[in-house]
């Protein structure tokens, strides 16, 4: 087993042979790897904040029976991503491994696609971030109602940018402190879902229902008093399908085990067991979580009429172990809202690496500022703030599109939910079906396998993918405007690509010789000395 140092000084190498220099600090070990990952994926947020959306659509049913579904599924997605992550250790992560599998083309289109769902998935979280904690914390001590608009916009959209700056900071100031939060946040994830668990049963008023209930299919009704089933295309089926979104939604981001490959140690085992790991403790850890708030709440019909800013999940809490902030139920809501802001800043630090990996290869306007990294902290500060600044945007641009097509505003949400599920997935899609049917000498180079089983598990993968994708974008009140979304953005993609990219771009380009690439690492030691003295 070689040493820590033996082992970075092979990671390095292994990044030359890649064609770059080692600028970002590689100080993470495999731990915070997969806590990055595993902070993303945040069973305290995706679960959470679309736990109505479950209920409402499928009944208790959308845990019981739409969650172990939807993780055995990922799972295999997970895996089969794990396979390329092993053989290429690099920030750029999945734009990089389409550009290797099969041309500069493809690379450029899975980034773009990744890109997109980055910019959705910061949106979602630290919007949900925002929200629970106006509703569990903000609200109860100072009277800040995340439902009310100041300025024509909910506080909440205000809330969210002030949240997404705090982040900005904490980020740039170093890979250390990223991988002290993400670790940290690991355990505060483990704590409360044990708490959560066992203050429900152990002390929870509210009786509890037997585990048949965790398979009772019962959607509910709109606003009208129709019943979704009768709604949505093929009546309690698609209901059904469509409340997966809660899972799925849960299970992305996983992806950042390989943003941060370039600052980790042992990058190609630690980031493939990342990405895997990430999504099989989270399944354990949610499944737990949310069949203790199903088995504890009063009744479907009851929680959703009486959900209020904090939703489903706090109306659970609070109901069975008491509300506001001196009881057990609001400290709890209150540390699922922290949970929720500690998703956020690991969201922000894995999309801004992979915005700063596409641009270090030309593939952004404004490349040559974007791709520029601290010198003193050695981070990619300029691509940290620009995605933070976008995810905001795009939170602004959904809510004047959901008012426009007459849905409820409080559920825009939904609508960012399905756009980062489904432009991320087609970019984790994409590189597994290249993983097998494009250049196969990346076998050679993986150091995590899944032998005989990699081509069927990929070919259930990318199956899976083209399932729920048209599910998720389906119009429908509780997300109208997520196709509109997504096909603008694969219009202005296309004339993008035809206008610039498909003559210019060119790909992973070395950003020299071994000892070009070692002159560029001088500089950044020879920065950090004078700054340190």
């Amino acid at each position: 087993m070689p040493s820590r140092d033996e082992a970075i000084q092979q990671d390095i190498r292994d990044l030359h042979g890649l064609g770059y220099a080692q600028e970002l600090l590689r100080e993470m070990g495999g731990f915070s790897n997969f806590a990055i990952s595993f902070s993303i994926i945040s069973i305290l947020t995706g679960a959470v904040i679309l736990y109505n959306l479950g209920l409402t659509l499928a009944g208790p049913a959308a845990v019981g029976l739409g969650w172990p579904l939807v993780t055995i599924f990922t799972l295999f997605v997970a895996a089969t991503m794990a396979e390329i992550a092993s053989a290429y250790p690099t920030a750029g992560g999945l734009y990089y491994w389409a550009s290797k599998l099969r041309n500069k083309d493809w690379g450029w289109w899975t980034a773009w696609l990744n890109l997109g769902g980055q910019i959705s998935i910061v949106a979602g979280i630290n919007y949900s971030a925002a929200f629970y904690l106006s509703a569990t914390i903000l609200n109860p001590l100072f009277g800040i109602d995340p439902n009310v608009e100041t300025l024509g916009v909910l506080n909440a959209i205000w809330i969210t940018g002030i949240l997404i700056a705090i982040e900005i900071a904490f980020n740039v100031a170093g890979t250390r402190i990223v991988a002290f939060m993400n670790d940290l946040s690991v355990w505060w994830h483990i704590a409360f879902v044990a708490a959560i668990a066992v203050g429900l049963f152990a002390l929870g008023t509210q009786p509890t229902h037997p585990i048949s209930f965790l398979f009772e299919v019962s959607p509910g009704t709109d606003a009208n008093g129709n019943a979704w089933s009768s709604i949505v295309p093929f009546g309690i089926a698609g209901a059904f399908a469509l409340s997966l979104l809660q899972a799925q939604w849960t299970y992305t981001g996983y992806d950042a085990s390989a943003h941060v490959a370039e600052e980790t140690v042992f990058a190609r085992r630690a980031s493939a067991w990342g990405v895997f790991l990430s999504v099989a403790v989270s399944a354990v850890a949610g499944y737990v979580v949310l069949v203790a708030l199903t088995l504890k709440m009063s009744s479907p019909a009851d929680v959703l009429a009486n959900s209020g800013g904090g939703g489903g999940v706090q109306y659970i809490l609070e109901s069975n172990l008491g509300a506001g902030l001196s009881s057990l139920g609001g400290i709890l809501a209150a540390g699922v809202a922290f949970a929720m802001t500690f998703c956020g800043f690991s969201s922000i630090a894995s999309a801004g690496r992979m915005l700063y990996a596409f641009s270090r290869d030309d593939g952004m306007p404004g490349s040559g500022w974007l791709k520029k990294v601290s010198k003193r902290w050695r981070t990619p500060s300029n691509s940290v703030f620009a995605i933070s600044l976008a995810s905001w945007l795009l939170i602004f641009i959904v809510y004047v599109l959901t008012k426009a097509f007459g849905g409820d505003p409080l559920f825009l949400i939904g609508g960012i939910t399905s756009v980062s599920t489904v432009l991320l997935y087609w970019a984790y899609g994409v590189c597994i079906w290249l993983g097998m049917r494009g250049d196969q000498s990346w076998r050679q180079r993986q150091t995590w396998s899944l032998g005989r089983w990699s081509k069927p598990l990929a070919w259930i993968s990318v199956i899976w993918i083209v399932l729920f994708s048209p599910v998720f974008l389906y119009p429908f009140a509780l997300n109208p405007a997520s196709w509109l979304i997504v096909g603008a953005f694969l219009v202005l993609l296309a004339i993008y690509y035809f206008a610039w990219a498909r003559g210019r771009f060119r790909g992973p380009v070395a950003q020299g010789s071994a000892e070009q690439l070692s002159e560029i690492e001088k500089e950044f030691s020879e920065a950090a000395g004078q700054i340190a003295g």
